[in-house]
């Protein structure tokens, strides 16, 4: 299924793929979360749920086009796909990726945006690039919702359920800013048939 026919099922979709937000966050509480993004003078965190080694060293929370450029790599959201500690520590956390792991799952981690904490508008895809490698899965898990965060999805704030996954559309302009301690798992999927049909079959409302 080419990734149009996805779409034509909707930019935003809830899924039936869920996790217990609070017992998460418990369950990963010992980590020590790192700078995302460090090139940038933004409050943002992240805890690596994949990387290139399955160290938490931190390579996957950088800007991978400036990675590339300083360390004269060719990095993609497809080369981090070696689970770290923090997937075999919490059950929470696998039930969000176990559903992908086997058919494709690449740079995934939890991000913590303390208030003032935010992403400016952006598109994940680049207009350069010819294929959809990967989609975005996004879970909320605490105060992502207005007036905690806002998370604006082309000119609208969206409303989530907590703990729930959505597919989401990302190469549509959106932007996150948190007045509030806002956690979230972003997880880059890997786009083929099987996980097409993973987020068919798990549509909350089919």
């Amino acid at each position: 299924m080419n990734y149009e026919r996805l779409l034509s099922f909707g930019d935003i979709l809830e899924l039936n793929i869920q996790c217990d937000p609070y017992k998460l966050l418990k369950e990963t509480k010992s980590y020590k979360w790192m700078k995302y993004n460090p090139r940038k003078d933004i409050k943002r965190y992240g805890l690596s749920l994949t990387s290139l080694t399955g160290k938490i060293d931190g390579i996957d929370l950088d800007s991978i086009y400036e990675y590339n450029r300083v360390n004269n790599t060719s990095l993609d959201e497809t080369s981090f796909t070696e689970l770290t500690d923090v997937y075999y520590n919490s059950s929470e956390v696998r039930k969000i990726m176990d559903p992908w792991i086997d058919t494709g799952l690449g740079r995934s981690h939890i991000i913590h945006l303390p208030p003032g904490g935010h992403f400016p508008p952006h598109r994940d895809l680049s207009h350069f690039e010819e294929d959809q490698k990967t989609f975005r899965v996004v879970v909320p898990l605490i105060n992502c919702n207005p007036e905690q965060a806002y998370f604006m999805y082309e000119d609208k704030p969206l409303h989530f359920k907590h703990g729930k996954s959505y597919f989401m559309n990302t190469n549509k302009m959106h932007s996150v800013f948190s007045m509030s301690d806002c956690y979230l798992i972003v997880l880059n999927v890997f786009y083929n048939d099987d996980n097409v049909k993973e987020i068919l079959s798990s549509l909350a409302y089919n």
